[in-house]
């Protein structure tokens, strides 16, 4: 029983990364980037609920940015280049692109966790709206989730919705899943507003000439 107590808990904080990583797991940042996220990430706690969906509890989370939503789903549909952003996600991989629909292989390692957890999933994009997806294999028994870009200003700021449901299996309570999910998914959207946000400035301040 104690075994498996330590699997459980160890599979609930991976399954919480992957939630997060599957919509966001696209987000680049520097450690400077990343630490400011951290500090904002309080403030994102207020806007997160719990909505039903098709029959599914998701967490969800909403922020505004500061920026056009094409230049947001940019950053969300960059999915080789996850790794890069993520210390967790070990891969990364666009294995088969069918125009709006992707599918996407991530191979996480969390820290304090050991072994790694590999899954795949189908995204579908309507660009600049929306990215859709849901796991077709690997790890977890069910992981479903969107972002929704909404144009804001005239199109100069997005509110950016988040949503994430995770089932993990008998193994895992969904108390237990949604709990992280709202631990996590704060500094997911205030990564997100932060390079998003710059982005959109050192775009503005670039010289014409090379735009």
């Amino acid at each position: 029983m104690k075994f498996l107590n330590k699997t459980a808990a160890a599979l609930v904080i991976a399954a919480s990364v992957s939630s997060s990583l599957l919509c966001s797991v696209l987000v680049p940042t520097g450690d400077g980037q990343s630490a400011q996220a951290k500090g904002q990430a309080k403030a994102h706690h207020e806007n997160l609920s719990e909505e039903l969906i098709h029959g599914k509890t998701y967490t969800v989370a909403r922020v505004t940015i500061k920026s056009p939503p094409d230049k947001v789903f940019q950053i969300l549909a960059d999915y080789d280049n996850a790794p890069k952003v993520f210390p967790q996600l070990k891969k990364s991989k666009l294995i088969q692109d069918h125009g709006t629909s992707k599918i996407v292989k991530h191979v996480l390692a969390p820290s304090g966790i050991p072994g790694t957890y590999e899954y795949t999933v189908e995204v579908r994009e309507s660009a600049p709206h929306s990215l859709e997806w849901h796991r077709i294999s690997g790890a977890f028994k069910q992981v479903d989730g969107y972002w929704k870009l909404e144009p804001l200003d005239g199109g100069r700021t997005t509110l950016v919705t988040y949503a994430s449901y995770v089932d993990g299996g008998f193994l895992l309570p969904q108390p237990l899943v949604r709990r992280q999910c709202r631990i996590d998914m704060p500094e997911v959207m205030a990564t997100l507003k932060t390079q998003a946000e710059l982005n959109a400035v050192q775009i503005a301040n670039r010289p014409s000439h090379v735009q």
